[in-house]
């Protein structure tokens, strides 16, 4: 259930454009993170390819030969609001101008890793996008966004759906239900028929999970040491993600 987030890279000299895609690809390898980056000569070659939402990320050199990088960026604007913005160049002094195109940060071609890492965790923040559950292998239209699942049941032989909005039934088994759900510590069978949403839990007592919305679930016996294990681990992982 991972989004990939495409990323363009804009520089008219073939080496530093290749060091750009390198470093960024390296830091999304190093993190398990669904990158793809594409690269351009120039801003008119980027600009013949651009729509809207087509790049979450674009990286542009200021000091190229033709379009230069910021009036790319002032095209760019015209058609997409929303794609964060990085000028990559040899000159700390183009505040103004990426104030005007809304840039989300500079990159200097001589950067040093420690400075590039913490761009990249900045720009990595403002990416992170929740799965979306597709729940059409099931007969169904929803799309629902996995942060918005509080908890799933069994009910006969359909499956509720407890969500922030209501509850959605759906016909289908909890099989079918795990394989869509995202791999990332966040989704716990605390008991048979029943999936809950960690990042949800208000409260765990001896035999029970409170939910933030005031539901209470019962927690079998033996998976009661490890939903506390998982739960642990699950808030750690978010506040180490949120630093």
């Amino acid at each position: 259930m991972r989004n990939t987030v495409n990323i363009a890279v804009v520089d008219d000299l073939a080496r530093d454009r290749e060091t750009v895609r390198a470093k960024v690809l390296g830091y999304a390898a190093c993190r398990g993170l669904p990158w793809q980056v594409t690269v351009f000569s120039g801003g008119e070659e980027l600009l013949a390819d651009l729509t809207p939402g087509r790049y979450d990320v674009v990286f542009l050199d200021i000091l190229m030969g033709g379009l230069d990088g910021i009036e790319t960026a002032r095209r760019l604007r015209q058609v997409d609001r929303d794609a964060l913005l990085v000028f990559v160049t040899t000159e700390a002094d183009y505040a103004v101008e990426g104030y005007e195109v809304e840039a989300a940060g500079f990159l200097l071609k001589e950067e040093s890793e420690s400075r590039f890492q913490r761009l990249m965790e900045r720009l990595a923040r403002r990416l992170r996008r929740d799965a979306v559950l597709d729940f059409s292998s099931a007969g169904s239209p929803l799309r629902l966004p996995a942060g918005e699942m509080l908890y799933a049941e069994v009910l006969d032989h359909d499956m509720a759906l407890h969500t922030r909005d209501g509850v959605h039934v759906l016909r289908m088994s909890m099989e079918q239900l795990k394989p869509l759900l995202p791999q990332d510590g966040r989704f716990f069978e605390c008991h048979r028929g029943i999936v809950l949403n960690l990042d949800a839990v208000a409260a765990l007592s001896a035999q029970v999970v409170t939910i933030e919305n005031g539901d209470t679930l019962p927690v079998s016996r033996r998976r009661r040491s490890e939903l506390e294990r998982s739960y642990a681990e699950r808030c750690f992982a978010r506040v180490r993600r949120e630093l």
